[in-house]
């Protein structure tokens, strides 16, 4: 059991102890895209299996069965229900039956960003919560604005800046940009730029590379040529959301630099190899759930969903989806990651720190010592309320 669980336990127990209240069940529905792509292995030129991805199902697991010790305290068990659609327009349509015919009201939704503007549309005004569990595009934050919607993976931008943070902190503020083909690619250098401007480095050039080994495009192809400047630079930083590129960077820099973004240095949610705030005690009880895989960012994110809910009925004590909303929007949360994590009332983004990882130790997280915010530093990652369009609180 985990201490804030075990904590909020002994301090209900009175108030409960001689309870015999009828038992029931909050469902909570879990949304996703079957076979979709961003599951997919990643493969590379030669079909050779560079990474194997999987749907965060089961971080929502594992709070589910954190939240058994609750029964004795409160009569409500917790399930999960696993909806699989077969594209992002059936999203939508499927929180709606659910919704309508079994009384479901709490959503954990695992789904690419073009899901979440019909869905937004569908819900609004309905008795409903929704968590982005997995889509980190900024334009969720910015421009659906959706009172309904809480976004629990961090944002674009909020990774970003992380990253930025943590090389001005470094000194390594003179970087090369190597953008990839695909529309991801583009988004993540954008967002890259706009954190440099905000926090002082310098983008010295930027390159657009062709993945592949053709020898007559070697000059978009070659990390060697690309990164061939006349002026120095502190590193590299690739977005390449095919990683088949990426994983040439490293070593093949014209000067020995740090390669960042996509590779080696990655700023994420979470990190199997995060050794404080309980995160061993989490990562172990993950990995029994998933068959000994590595927890990743999604993952924390469907868990920190899940114990939010559970959270919200055990202090208001109810499971009525309006009371449970007003709690998570107000309140604090223990995400493991140090920092409380909150959500920001401007854009129901989930405040939180980011940990900056290499494949096999985090390096540091962000926000970095010096990263200051009036009211809270966990705002200095992604978009402060004056930055953003949207204004849920106004």
């Amino acid at each position: 059991m985990s201490f804030w669980l075990f904590s909020l336990l002994l301090a209900f127990t009175p108030a409960f102890g001689q309870a015999s209240l009828p038992r029931h069940t909050l469902t909570i529905g879990y949304v996703e895209i079957a076979n979709d792509p961003r599951y997919a292995p990643i493969m590379g030129a030669d079909r050779i299996l560079l990474k194997a991805r999987a749907h965060p199902y089961a971080g929502a697991e594992v709070s589910v069965d954190d939240a058994r010790a609750v029964r004795r305290v409160l009569p409500v068990d917790f399930a999960l229900a696993r909806i699989s659609v077969d594209s992002a327009a059936e999203v939508a349509p499927a929180v709606l039956q659910a919704l309508e015919s079994r009384d479901i009201h709490v959503f954990l939704i695992d789904a690419p960003a073009p899901a979440f503007a019909p869905l937004a549309a569908a819900v609004r005004g309905r008795d409903v919560l929704l968590f982005n569990i997995s889509a980190g595009e900024d334009e969720l934050r910015r421009n659906i604005c959706a009172p309904e919607l809480i976004h629990t993976f961090p944002s674009l931008a909020m990774s970003m800046d992380a990253l930025v943070q943590f090389l001005a902190a470094r000194k390594w503020g003179n970087v090369i940009v190597l953008e990839g083909p695909l529309p991801a690619d583009a988004q993540a250098a954008e967002a890259f730029e706009h954190s440099a401007k905000k926090f002082g480095a310098h983008v010295i050039a930027h390159e657009r590379f062709k993945p592949g080994t053709d020898p007559r495009e070697r000059d978009q192809n070659n990390p060697t040529l690309l990164t061939a400047l006349n002026r120095d630079y502190d590193a590299v930083f690739v977005a390449d959301a095919a990683f088949d590129f990426a994983r040439e960077v490293p070593y093949r820099t014209q000067r020995p630099r740090p390669v960042v973004g996509s590779i080696d240095l990655k700023p994420v949610a979470w990190h199997w190899t995060w050794e404080h705030n309980g995160a061993p005690q989490v990562q172990a009880r993950f990995q029994a759930r998933a068959d000994g895989r590595h927890m990743e960012g999604a993952d924390w994110a469907a868990w920190i969903a899940v114990k939010m809910v559970v959270q919200a009925a055990l202090h208001t004590r109810t499971t009525d989806v309006s009371a449970l909303r007003k709690f998570i929007l107000g309140a604090a949360f223990d995400g493991d990651k140090g920092l409380a994590v909150s959500v920001r009332p401007w854009d129901h983004q989930l405040r939180q720190a980011m940990l900056l990882a290499s494949p096999y130790a985090v390096v540091a997280s962000a926000p970095v010592e010096g990263a200051l915010h009036r009211l809270n530093d966990l705002d200095t990652l992604g978009d402060d309320e004056p930055e953003t369009p949207c204004h849920l609180d106004k």
